[in-house]
């Protein structure tokens, strides 16, 4: 009889095993396992070097790319530490800002938006996505930072907030053109009742390159 085991049950090595190069095998496990004994949370390191393992990208820069997604789990368990202490052992909000910084967020911009003062137990999550989705398409920062902020006082939450993202962007291309200010200004006029945006395509991902990979 074959037993199937779950997927969170398996160890790192055996999922990363055929799915990355086997010469990348042993840095990449060293730099999880390093991971795991600074208590930060892992799945990112794994999920990049899969991403990394079906690009096909060489060897070196996969390790390193890596070894990058370690030090900004560093970097996001600080941010964390400082604007929100009392969350700072939760891995999905150390990942989820470690994500931001990922596509790109300034790190002074993930804390101020971390402390904001979110309604108790609101993940990071989404705030964090929206802004970067707003930084990506050539808002400043500060006014995406302001425009969100208007957002959560308006009682907007979680995928509501990538909503607002998507309306601020579409403003943006309307025929004749906007500036971002104008853009903005036209979406904070629309809410709470900001429209409901269509699901991404799975294979559309805004990000900014980042080392590694």
């Amino acid at each position: 009889m074959v037993v199937a085991v779950p997927l969170a049950a398996q160890s790192p090595r055996a999922r990363l095993e055929g799915r990355v190069p086997a010469a990348a095998l042993p840095g990449i496990d060293s730099l999880i396992e390093q991971a795991a004994v600074e208590s930060l949370p892992t799945e990112p390191l794994v999920q990049k070097a899969l991403e990394g393992g079906a690009k096909g990208i060489p060897v070196d820069r996969l390790v390193n790319g890596v070894r990058h997604g370690l030090v900004q789990l560093r970097d996001a368990r600080a941010i964390v530490s400082r604007a929100t202490p009392a969350r700072v052992g939760l891995d999905g909000d150390v990942a989820a800002v470690a994500a931001g910084l990922a596509r790109g967020l300034d790190p002074r911009l993930v804390e101020r938006l971390l402390a904001a003062a979110p309604p108790p137990g609101e993940p990071p999550g989404p705030v964090l996505h929206a802004a970067a989705d707003l930084v990506a398409h050539g808002f400043p920062a500060d006014s995406a930072a302001e425009l969100l902020r208007t957002a959560r006082q308006e009682g907007l939450r979680g995928a509501r907030l990538f909503d607002v993202a998507v309306a601020a962007s579409h403003e943006l291309q309307r025929e004749g053109g906007r500036t971002p200010a104008e853009a903005l200004a036209r979406v904070r006029a629309m809410m709470p009742n900001v429209p409901v945006a269509a699901p991404p395509h799975p294979r559309v991902v805004t990000r900014r390159a980042g080392p590694g990979s």
